[in-house]
C-alpha cells in the first residue's frame, strides 16, 4: 500500500507544478498584452485547450469565439487560425513565419523569453508601453 501512496504524492506534485506552471503563462501572457493596450479587459481568442483553463482565471481577459469581437489570438503552433487580428503564439518559428503574430512568448533553458515584432506591431497600430518595450525588436 505504501508504494501506491508514493505514486499518488508524486502525481499530485506533479499536477500542481504544472498548474503553478500556467500560472506564470497566464500572468506574463497578461503583462504582454497589458503592454500593448492601456484597457482593463481585453477579450481574446485562445486555440490551446490547456492555455484556456487557465485564462479563464484570468481577470483581465474575455474568452470569445468570434474573430469580429476579439482584440487579440492566442495561438499555439499545432493551431492555425484565420483572423485577421493581433497574434500572440508560444513558439519562436511561429512567430518569423506568421504574418499576424506581433509577440512570442516561449520557455527557453527554462527562463521566461518574450519578443515583439515591430514591423508587424506597426501593420496593427500597436505600440509597446512600460518595462516591456526592451524587447521589441526592428530585425522581424
Amino acid at each position: 500500500m505504501k508504494i501506491y501512496t508514493k505514486y499518488f504524492l508524486l502525481a499530485l506534485l506533479s499536477n500542481l507544478l504544472c498548474a503553478s506552471d500556467m500560472q506564470w503563462d497566464r500572468e506574463i501572457i497578461e503583462k504582454i498584452i497589458s503592454s500593448l493596450q492601456a484597457r482593463k479587459t481585453t477579450t481574446i481568442q485562445v486555440e490551446n485547450s490547456k492555455l484556456c483553463d487557465s485564462i479563464k482565471k484570468s481577470k483581465i481577459f474575455h474568452i470569445d469565439k468570434s474573430c469580429e469581437k476579439v482584440d487579440f489570438v492566442l495561438t499555439s503552433k499545432d493551431k492555425k487560425v484565420h483572423c485577421d487580428k493581433p497574434h500572440v503564439v508560444f513558439n519562436y518559428h511561429e512567430f518569423l513565419s506568421d504574418p499576424d503574430a506581433v509577440a512570442v512568448f516561449f520557455w527557453q533553458k527554462g527562463r521566461p523569453t518574450i519578443r515583439f515584432s515591430s514591423k508587424k506591431l506597426e501593420k496593427y497600430g500597436l505600440h509597446v508601453n512600460g518595462e516591456l518595450s526592451k524587447f521589441v525588436s526592428h530585425k522581424y
